[in-house]
């Protein structure tokens, strides 16, 4: 049940339920040359006078919310449900796609609307509804005369708290968790019973259930230290930490953080990683200026909180499992230089470590890619296979990495950013998609995304997004298309073999096809072919 999160698509993705037929549908065969075999079917129209707000796809069903002057409905697969609202948050499938839910308020009311009909009274704060796995209950947290409480099929239960999260069902259906806010402090309401510590403030991208284990985690801040809480046991703190990782069968779990010292000439940043609440290995950043700036005016400080570790200033980065269950990681060792770490096992130095590491299906091989001076440098194994040339603002970072089913073909996305880039303050850079070492075109872009190889490993295609200003584009084994105003939901056919995804051009929503030649772009890999095959 993918969501369309590119904004301006989401702003106005307007599709009638003929529109569904494009996870399913044949595609069209087309006699045209490879570089015109994009072939657009009309799917609607958007209405006069209505403007799209928000538009949801599952694999069966298309929701939106529609906005005509100051008033908001709903529709789904074009039928429209409840009424309407001064405004509406929260458009959500179960599972199996047999209900649907979201709130709309009225007035100062917020009220929930399952399957087309009003179920609550109304609630003067919301959350999203959580769907029960494999189960047909549902859940949510609502406040009501100034107490939140959980909501579970439409009762009221346990006590009330001055604020709450969203809740969450475990994997399995049989659990369900929620946060609760009391005196300042927050805390884990999990089967109905406090899960400990006490939280000054939760991170709420990062908790639920592990769903390997089962262990339920949460990751907060206790006075100035960011933890992470693991079935209530608190692990180390530091000033930055980075997500959990959990090992493939869950019973493991690690992360990196960082904490600095200020001493006169220099401000140390020493970064550690953390197994099973344990501190394993310590590591110094590159650094900071240290105190004698402030007789200046002027000092420097380390950005704190949860967020991606940067392997040369905070000294490690994110840690992984490889799927044999031994801990990945880079770390910037004394003499300077950047490695990977797999175990105890050291790969080459590098200046940088600038992307995850990807392990192929089979488990046999892994990949990443390191910064050396001006170039990207791939390496499969810990072994450095080529260089590639960075754009004119130096290499900045990898997007994503990527190996195909088979394990014979990597692809990575290469950054080339500038100051503005940099400084956060704009995602537009230098992308290419480096395939089997092989640089495509370079896009001043906002993203390259989704990228994928097809099942047989024989072709591959990403979404640029940004392409030209606003305006996007997918490419398909080197094809670009046109430019639309907006792309979505790039996915793969298997019968015919075929790609498509979904374009607004205009006021015209568009279900773009194309068919796959039958012979591949992709060759194997020469130079590393011994080691990938």
């Amino acid at each position: 049940m993918p969501s369309l999160t590119h904004s301006k698509l989401a702003a106005q993705l307007l599709l009638t339920a003929s529109a569904l037929l494009f996870l399913t549908a044949a595609a069209p065969q087309s006699s045209q040359s490879p570089s015109s075999a994009f072939h657009e079917e009309l799917l609607a129209e958007i209405s006069p006078g209505a403007e799209v707000k928000q538009t949801l796809v599952s694999t069966h069903h298309l929701a939106w919310i529609e906005k005509i002057g100051d008033r908001r409905t709903v529709r789904l697969d074009g039928k429209p449900q409840g009424g309407s609202f001064d405004d509406i948050k929260y458009l959500g499938f179960s599972p199996d796609e047999s209900h649907f839910a979201f709130f709309g308020k009225r007035a100062s009311d917020w009220l929930l609307v399952l399957d087309g009909q009003e179920k609550s009274p109304g609630y003067s704060r919301i959350t999203a509804v959580a769907f029960q796995p494999d189960g047909n209950s549902i859940a949510f947290c609502a406040c009501r005369d100034k107490k939140c409480r959980l909501v579970a099929d439409g009762a009221d239960t346990g006590t009330g708290f001055d604020d709450i999260s969203f809740a969450r069902y475990s994997p399995d259906g049989k659990r369900i968790a929620f946060f609760a806010k009391r005196s300042k402090k927050w805390v884990a309401i999990v089967d109905g019973k406090e899960l400990g510590p006490e939280l000054d403030e939760v991170w709420f991208p990062s908790w639920g259930f592990n769903r390997a284990s089962g262990k339920f985690f949460v990751t907060g801040r206790i006075k100035n230290d960011w933890i992470h809480v693991v079935d209530g046991v608190s692990t180390p703190g530091f000033q930055v930490i980075n997500l959990l990782a959990f090992s493939h069968d869950g019973s493991h779990y690690a992360y990196g953080g960082a904490n600095s010292k200020v001493g006169f000439r220099k401000q140390k940043i020493l970064g550690s990683i953390v197994l099973d609440g344990h501190t394993v290995a310590t590591y110094e950043g590159r650094g900071m200026e240290g105190a004698w700036l402030a007789l200046a005016g002027e000092i420097e400080y380390m950005r704190e909180g949860v967020r991606d570790l940067i392997t040369d200033f905070h000294g490690v980065s994110a840690p992984e499992f490889d799927f044999e269950g031994k801990l990945v990681y880079a770390a910037r060792r004394d003499k300077g230089d950047v490695a990977v770490f797999r175990g105890s096992e050291a790969g080459p130095g590098f200046d940088e470590i600038l992307s995850p590491v990807a392990f192929s299906s089979d488990s046999k091989h892994f990949a990443y890619v390191g910064m050396r001076g001006d170039a990207f440098v791939e390496v499969l194994d810990d072994k450095p296979i080529r260089s590639i040339s960075a754009g004119k603002h130096g290499p900045t970072g990898v997007g994503w990495i990527a190996i195909s089913r088979d394990s014979a073909h990597l692809a990575f996305e290469t950054v080339s950013g500038g100051d503005m880039f940099k400084a956060g303050r704009t995602k537009r850079a230098l992308r290419s998609a480096v395939i089997d070492g092989q640089s495509g075109p370079e896009y001043n872009a906002l993203a390259l995304r989704n990228f994928d190889f097809d099942a047989d490993s024989l072709h591959f295609s990403y979404e640029v997004i940004g392409a030209d200003g606003d305006r996007d584009l997918v490419n398909v084994d080197g094809h670009e298309s046109r430019l639309y105003d907006s792309v979505a939901g790039n996915r793969y056919l298997p019968d015919p073999k075929s790609i498509q995804f979904i374009a607004r051009d205009n006021s015209r929503f568009l279900r773009v096809t194309y068919s796959l030649g039958p012979t591949s772009p992709l060759t194997p890999l020469t130079t590393a072919s011994n080691l990938l095959q």
